[in-house]
C-alpha cells in the first residue's frame, strides 16, 4: 500500500476541475476557494489529510456534489465533565436546504480499524451537537477511508443511518450494522454492494495489512468480550465457529456466486438477524462435515454456530460485518511478508481463551526448543534429498494447533529460505520441491498430506483446524476424537489418509500399532478421566490399558504411531520420572525408546 499517496497525488494534480491538491515532496495541501473551511489547511499533517483531500476531489469531480456544499473542520463545542473540549468534523456535505447529508469523519487506511471506537464520540456526538447548533437534520454518518485495490483507489466505509440510530447504544444493539461500503453520486441512498465469486471489484480482499487486522483483532476482543455475562472461552469459541463457517463459504462458492458470509442489505433496510444467523449456521454445519471430518449427521444436527443465550445475535452481526470484506484462504500477504492472518488468529488465542483442567499450552518459544532438538528441519531436507518426501509429523493431543502449526512453520523457513542450499541440484528434487513449496502465497500446502492431529475437544480441535488454515494449510487432517482410539476410529471422505491404518506387532504384545509416522510431538493432557468409549477401547489395544494417568497412555500411543527409527518430542510432567507409581511406564520407555534427552 506504500504507494497509494502517490497515486492519489498524481489524480488530483491531473483533474481539470481542482478543488483539492497535495505535494507529499513539500507535505502540503491546499482545497479550492468554493468549499468552505473553518480552518486554514495548508499542511500535510498526516496520511488522514491526504484522504480528505481524495474525498473532496471524489464528492466534487466523480459524485456530482457542488463544492459550495462541502465544508471542513466545523467546530463544536462540547462539555466532558469540567472541561470543554473544541472536537471538528472533517468534512460536511450539505443539501440544498443546507442539511447535512454525510456527516463524515475521515481515517488513513492504517487507522481504519483502529479507530473505530471514535465512531461514538466523533460521529454520534457531534452529529446531536450540530442538529442542536444549527438546528438542521443530519442524514448519514459516515466513517471513511480510501484504499487500494487492484490499482485503484476505492472507497472504504461504514455509513449509518443517522434517522434510524439517533444514539450509539440503539446502533450497538442492532451490531453496528453498515448500510453502505461507498459513498453514492448526487444524494442518492447509500447502497451496500454484494460480495461476489471472481468479481474484478466486488471479490474479497486479498491485500491486507499489519495495522488493520490489529485493529480488526482490538476491535472484536472490545465488541465481544467487553460487557461481561459469558466467559472467555466461550466467546472464543463462537468466534472461531464464525471464523469455521467462513472459511467453508470462501471454499465452496464458484466464480459470479455470491458469498453467503456477508450482511445484505435491501434498500435502506438491513436483512433481519434470524435471516443472517440461519445462513451462516448453514455454513458452519456444512462446514463440520467438510473441514472437521464430523460424520455423525446427529452431531451435526445438534451442533449451532453459537449458543444464542450467551453468544446474543448482534455480536454475531457485528463479527459477519467485520470479517466479510476480507479472504481467509488468499489474503495472507503483507509488506513485511509476515503471515499476518496466522498472527492475528495467535492473538486472538492468547487474548480471548482460558484453560481449563488439564489444559496447559506450551510457550511457542518451547515448542521451538523441543522441534530444533528432535532436529526437524535436517529431517525434512535428508528426507526431501533422499525420497522426495517430508516427514509424517503427529500430535495426537493437538489442543489449538499449536505444536503442528510451528513445525509448519519451521520446515517451511528451513527447507525454502534458510537451508534450502543443502537440497540436492537434480531435476527430480527440484520439480518435487516446486510441488511442495511454491507458490508463495501457498508454500505450506504440503502440509496437506504431512501433518496430522487429533484433539477430544471439540472446541479446541475446531480451533486447531482454523488456526492451521489461516496460517496457510486449507486441509490438515485435523480429527475431532480422542488421540487414543483403535485406528480405525480416524476416517475421512478424502484420501490419503496414513492415521487409520495398521497392523499387529509381535514384539507389542501383538497389538496394533501405525507405525507410519516419522515424528509425534505433543503436550498432552495429564490426571484426566477418559470418556466411557475410550475407557473401552483402550483396555484391549494398550498394554497399560487399565492405569489411570492418561499421560502414560498417550506415551504408549506414540509408540504405536511411530514407525521405527521415528523421533518422539513430548512436554510430560515431573511425576513421570520420580515416581513409584509411574515406574512401570519409565520401564516401557527404555525398551521401546532410544532416549536421546
Amino acid at each position: 500500500m506504500s504507494n497509494w499517496k502517490s497515486i492519489i497525488e498524481n489524480k488530483l494534480n491531473i483533474e481539470k476541475n481542482v478543488v483539492a491538491k497535495i505535494d507529499l515532496e513539500k507535505a502540503t495541501v491546499n482545497y479550492s476557494e468554493k468549499i468552505k473551511s473553518n480552518r486554514t489547511l495548508r499542511v500535510l499533517t498526516g496520511d488522514e489529510e491526504i484522504v480528505r483531500a481524495f474525498l473532496i476531489d471524489r464528492l466534487v469531480n466523480e459524485l456530482d456534489y457542488k463544492p459550495q456544499n462541502l465544508e471542513t473542520e466545523r467546530e463544536y463545542t462540547v462539555p466532558i465533565g469540567r472541561d470543554i473540549k473544541n472536537p471538528r468534523i472533517d468534512v460536511l456535505v450539505k443539501d440544498e436546504k443546507g442539511n447535512p447529508f454525510f456527516f463524515i469523519e475521515a481515517k488513513a487506511p492504517s487507522k481504519f480499524e483502529q479507530d473505530k471506537s471514535e465512531i461514538e464520540g466523533q460521529l454520534f456526538s457531534l452529529a446531536q451537537e450540530e442538529e442542536k447548533k444549527s438546528g438542521t437534520k443530519v442524514k448519514y454518518l459516515v466513517y471513511y477511508t480510501a484504499e487500494l485495490q487492484d490499482s485503484v483507489i476505492v472507497d472504504r466505509a461504514i455509513i449509518i443511518d443517522f434517522e434510524t440510530y439517533r444514539n450509539y447504544n440503539d446502533w450497538e444493539n442492532d451490531g453496528y450494522v453498515s448500510i453502505g461500503s461507498e459513498l453514492t453520486a448526487g444524494y442518492g441512498e447509500p447502497k451496500k454492494q454484494p460480495l461476489i465469486k471472481g468479481d474484478e471489484k466486488y471479490d474479497l480482499r486479498v491485500r491486507i495489512n499489519k495495522d488493520e487486522i490489529s485493529g480488526l483483532g482490538k476491535n472484536l476482543h472490545n465488541v465481544l468480550w467487553g460487557g461481561g455475562g459469558t466467559n472467555d472461552s466461550e466467546i472464543f469459541y463462537s468466534l472461531v465457529n464464525i471464523i469455521l463457517a467462513k472459511i467453508q463459504d470462501e471454499y465452496e462458492k464458484e466464480d459470479g456466486e455470491e458469498y453467503d458470509f456477508q450482511i445484505y442489505q435491501y434498500g435502506t433496510h438491513v436483512e433481519s438477524q434470524n435471516k443472517i444467523y440461519e445462513r451462516i449456521n448453514s455454513l458452519y454445519k456444512r462446514a463440520l462435515r467438510e473441514q472437521l471430518n464430523v460424520t455423525d449427521q446427529q452431531k451435526i444436527d445438534d451442533d449451532n454456530i453459537i449458543n444464542r443465550n450467551k453468544f446474543p445475535l448482534n455480536k454475531l452481526i457485528y463479527t459477519v460485518q467485520s470479517l466479510e470484506s476480507f479472504s481467509f484462504l488468499e489474503g495472507r500477504s503483507s509488506l513485511d511478508g509476515k503471515d499476518i492472518l496466522g498472527d492475528f488468529f495467535e492473538s486472538i488465542t492468547r487474548d480471548g481463551f482460558k484453560q481449563n483442567k488439564g489444559q496447559f499450552f506450551t510457550p511457542t518459544p518451547i515448542v521451538n526448543f523441543l522441534l530444533y532438538a528432535l532436529q526437524l528441519d535436517q529431517l525434512a531436507i535428508s528426507r526431501l534429498n533422499e525420497n522426495r518426501e517430508l516427514p509424517l509429523i503427529i500430535d495426537p493431543s493437538a489442543g489449538s494447533g499449536t505444536y503442528l502449526v510451528e513445525a509448519m512453520k519451521l520446515i517451511t523457513k528451513e527447507v525454502k529460505y534458510k537451508q534450502r542450499n543443502k537440497l540436492k541440484s537434480s531435476r527430480q528434487i527440484k520439480q518435487r520441491f516446486e510441488e511442495l513449496f511454491t507458490p508463495d502465497h501457498n508454500e505450506n500446502k504440503w502440509a496437506r498430506e504431512y501433518l496430522y492431529g487429533s484433539e477430544i475437544n471439540f472446541d479446541l480441535g475446531t480451533s486447531s483446524k482454523v488456526n492451521m488454515i489461516l496460517h496457510g494449510d486449507g486441509s490438515t487432517n485435523i480429527f475431532v476424537k480422542d488421540g487414543l482410539l483403535p485406528f480405525r476410529f480416524y476416517v475421512k471422505e478424502t484420501s490419503p489418509n496414513f492415521l487409520e491404518t495398521s497392523s499387529n506387532e509381535d514384539v507389542y504384545n501383538n497389538k496394533e500399532v501405525n507405525a507410519k509416522f516419522d515424528v509425534a510431538i505433543s503436550n498432552p493432557p495429564f490426571s484426566v478421566d477418559l470418556d466411557s468409549q475410550t475407557q473401552r477401547e483402550v483396555k484391549n489395544a494398550f498394554l497399560f490399558g487399565d492405569k489411570k494417568n492418561s499421560e502414560n497412555l498417550f506415551i504408549e500411543r506414540y509408540y504405536q504411531l511411530l514407525k521405527e527409527g521415528g523421533r518422539l518430542g513430548v512436554v510430560l510432567p515431573e511425576s513421570v520420572f520420580d515416581t513409584t507409581e509411574n515406574k512401570y511406564i519409565r520401564l516401557f520407555l527404555f525398551k521401546y525408546f532410544n532416549i536421546k534427552a
